[in-house]
C-alpha cells in the first residue's frame, strides 16, 4: 500500500475570458472545493500539483490572466478564519497528510 502525502492549497484565479474562466473552474472543481466564485481549497500531492500547474498553463493567457496557488501549513490552516457561511475543507480520516 502506497501512502500519499497531501498538502493543503488555496487556489484563486482572475481570468479575463469567460470561456477560459469556465474551463479553469471546471478543472479545479475536479480537484477541490469551491469556497468562493474564483477560490478553491484543494488537498493535492506534489505530483498532482505539478500536473495541475501544467493543465492550468495550457488554459490561460499569461499576459492577461492570473492564477495564484498558496500552500498552507497545518498551523496556518488551523488559523483560518471564516466570516459568514462555510468551513475549510477537511480530508477524510483515511487520508494522510
Amino acid at each position: 500500500m502506497s501512502i500519499k502525502a497531501y498538502s493543503f492549497y488555496v487556489i484563486s484565479y482572475d481570468v479575463v475570458e469567460d470561456r477560459k474562466r469556465y474551463k479553469i473552474a471546471k478543472l479545479l472543481e475536479g480537484k477541490g472545493t469551491r469556497v468562493q466564485k474564483s477560490v478553491f481549497e484543494c488537498y493535492l500531492t506534489e505530483k498532482e500539483l505539478i500536473k495541475l500547474n501544467k493543465e492550468i498553463m495550457k488554459k490561460i493567457n499569461p499576459e492577461t490572466d492570473s492564477v495564484r496557488i498558496y500552500l498552507l501549513c497545518k498551523r496556518c490552516k488551523a488559523a483560518i478564519s471564516v466570516l459568514g457561511n462555510g468551513v475549510p475543507q477537511e480530508l477524510s480520516e483515511y487520508d494522510i497528510l
